[in-house]
């Protein structure tokens, strides 16, 4: 089964529901990001970045089924070139699935 056969939507309406529920998720991704770059990262992996905020979440979370869908690290780092478009560069993109 894909994406939208088991929730009913696109990924992309899925991120933005899940960008909308957990905005603070982004706001870590963006934080970790610009703490590689100002450390000199010339390349960035998203995968890393909500790997580390998954484990963050973990430890202090009360919610025992929170849960960050893997297909949602391209429109976390996509999100965070547009609003940083001078670093457009840290991050590998590939076609996205929808």
């Amino acid at each position: 089964m894909n994406y939208r056969e088991l929730n009913g939507m696109s990924i992309a309406d899925g991120f933005a529901k899940f960008h909308k529920e957990n905005p603070h998720i982004y706001k870590a991704f963006e934080t970790q990001a610009l703490q590689a770059i100002q450390k000199g990262r010339k390349k960035i992996s998203s995968k890393l970045i909500i790997n580390w905020i998954r484990w963050n979440e973990y430890l202090k979370s009360s919610d025992q089924n929170f849960k960050i869908n893997d297909a949602y690290q391209a429109y976390y780092s996509r999100l965070f070139v547009s609003k940083y478009p001078e670093h457009s560069d840290v991050f590998n993109f590939r076609k996205l699935r929808n």
